[in-house]
C-alpha cells in the first residue's frame, strides 16, 4: 500500500473548516472513483499553530497513486482557489510504501494488502 502525504497550513479555524468541506464534497469524492484508491483523510496537528494540516491518501500501488495532474510525479496538485484559501502549502508531496500495518481495516484495504503479500 502506498501513502501519499501532503502538508499545509490553514491559518484560521474558518479556513480549516472551508478546506475540510471542500475535500469532503469534491476532492475525496473524485479520488474515491480512481482505480487503486483505498481512502483518504485530513488531519490537523495537535498543539500546532496556524492549523497545520496533513492530507493523507492511500493507494493500492505506486502506479495508481499517479492519477494526479502535475509536471512531476511528486508535484502537489493545488487548485488556484485552494492556494488563495490556505496560508501556506507544500509544493511537493511525499510517497511512502507500507512495510507493516496493524489495526482495523475495511475489507477493500485488507484485500489490497493481502494481494501485495501474496
Amino acid at each position: 500500500m502506498i501513502i501519499r502525504w501532503w502538508r499545509a497550513s490553514a491559518g484560521t479555524d474558518e479556513v480549516l473548516n472551508q478546506y475540510a468541506d471542500h475535500l469532503r464534497r469534491t476532492t475525496f469524492q473524485e479520488m474515491a472513483e480512481l482505480p487503486g484508491h483505498l481512502g483518504a483523510s485530513l488531519a490537523t496537528k495537535i498543539g500546532g499553530k496556524d492549523n497545520e494540516l496533513v492530507v493523507v491518501s492511500l493507494w493500492s500501488d505506486l502506479d495508481s497513486s499517479a492519477h494526479f495532474e502535475g509536471a512531476a510525479f511528486d508535484d502537489a496538485v493545488v487548485k488556484p482557489s485552494t492556494q488563495k484559501l490556505l496560508k501556506s502549502f507544500d509544493l511537493k508531496v511525499e510517497y511512502f510504501e507500507t512495510v507493516v500495518a496493524t489495526g482495523i481495516l475495511d475489507p477493500q484495504l485488507q484485500a489490497a494488502i493481502g494481494d501485495r503479500a501474496s
